[in-house]
């Protein structure tokens, strides 16, 4: 086991490395990405989840949410903050033994789930359509629930915790200045991975990967397993269907891409809950979400 973490760790830097080369090769494209990045996350992610962030933090930090059971407290929280806070707290929960692994794995099957505002406003941007966002934000939530059934932990039991009464640290001030700190740290940690995943996606069209496909909505799928902002925004700009755009917009939204895999494996190591386990859960919530939207459009005039 110790031989293959050094072999992975040695991987891993390998490609830090070839990254951080390819950067410098081609500055032009780390620019472009760069700048990409940054107006995405500009105008379309800090003006909607910033304030959410906030105030959802203030609420964290005043209000007694832990008296939630621990099945329902990491949904919740993911629901408040977005990715990738649902493994933050299941992982928390795991090494606080308030839940076994197998528990753990299956609560976290439904509870990585993103805020309702980056899809209602965000992508209703995207795709044109606040109607159709509706549909991927119940696609999401919906596709979430019905995903933690792959993963019930049949063999469940009951955890019983103690603790002890809520008391909210510092005043309302000092817990408000706190929520808007967290805010920006949340928004920088998103810009960082936008910046290097979209500078990724722009080094594989600069080898030439998508000139090999013809078709703009693939390319954009692709460019999405990556990083699903940057997919579904290219995907919006795709001369498709609204129908078609609701369905792979519920689909990216709900896989993440490889970029909320990879934060939401950071925020639950330590726990025994790996990177492959997040994989897995995200590409059959992706896949049930993609479903049930094919279902909602069909009931639906968009």
């Amino acid at each position: 086991m110790k031989d293959k973490k050094i072999i992975i760790n040695k991987l891993v830097v390998a490609a830090a490395f070839l990254f951080a080369f390819a950067m410098v090769l081609f500055p032009e494209v780390t620019e472009e990405g760069s700048k990409a990045a940054i107006i995405i996350w500009a105008n379309s992610i800090v003006p909607v989840l910033l304030p959410f962030f906030i105030f959802s933090d203030f609420i964290k930090r005043t209000g007694d949410l832990q008296k939630l059971p621990p099945r329902i407290y990491p949904f919740v929280m993911a629901f408040l903050s977005g990715y990738p806070m649902g493994a933050k707290v299941v992982g928390d929960y795991v090494k606080e033994e308030r839940l076994s692994l197998e528990e753990g794995k299956w609560v976290l099957s439904y509870s990585m789930v993103t805020g309702p505002a980056f899809i209602l406003f965000t992508i209703g941007e995207f795709i044109g359509s606040s109607k159709g966002a509706v549909i991927v934000a119940i696609a999401h939530y919906l596709g979430g629930l019905l995903n933690g059934m792959l993963y019930i932990d049949i063999n469940r039991t009951k955890k019983i915790s103690t603790r002890t009464k809520f008391v909210p640290k510092g005043d309302y001030l000092e817990n408000f200045t706190y929520a808007i700190t967290g805010g920006f740290k949340a928004m920088a940690i998103i810009l960082a991975y936008l910046i290097m995943f979209t500078i990724g996606i722009n080094l594989l069209d600069k080898a030439g990967l998508f000139d090999m496909i013809s078709n703009n909505t693939l390319c954009a799928c692709i460019k999405g397993f990556f990083e699903m902002t940057v997919g579904i925004n290219q995907m919006g700009m795709c001369n498709i269907g609204i129908n078609m755009k609701v369905v792979l917009a519920s689909m990216m939204v709900s896989f993440g891409g490889m970029s909320i895999v990879g934060q939401s494996a950071s925020m639950a190591r330590k726990s025994g809950i790996g990177i492959k386990d997040i994989f897995t859960m995200k590409v059959t919530h992706g896949i049930i979400a993609a479903i049930v939207a094919v279902i909602l459009v069909n009931f639906v005039v968009l």
